[in-house]
């Protein structure tokens, strides 16, 4: 917990990205949210919900651990399906999982 206002200093962060138990526990959230998107996710086929998939990243330039819950190339139409298109209103599955598990 931070008590002051000062900003944590970017090698901080990175270094504390990639300890084993952070990087565990970040990945169990970023499981969360996936399979929560997935429950929200409208079954038409199954394929969207079959493709929410979590990735881990690793940012060479500044040396961050992170992972990314998003739809994989089979499920390409996924963010048109989250915000809708002209013919079709939004469907939002992959927002509302990540708010449920503490995103602001």
């Amino acid at each position: 917990m931070r008590t002051d206002n000062k900003p944590i200093r970017p090698e901080v962060l990175a270094a504390f990205s990639q300890v084993p138990e952070v990087a565990k526990a970040v990945r169990q959230v970023a499981n969360a949210i996936r399979r929560d998107a997935r429950r929200l996710a409208k079954k038409r086929t199954g394929n969207l919900r079959r493709n929410i998939a979590v990735e881990r990243i690793y940012d060479r330039e500044n040396g961050f651990v992170f992972f990314i819950v998003g739809w994989s190339p089979r499920a390409w139409y996924g963010w048109m399906v989250e915000a809708g298109t002209e013919n079709e209103p939004p469907q939002p599955h992959l927002v509302p999982a990540a708010v449920k598990n503490g995103a602001r």
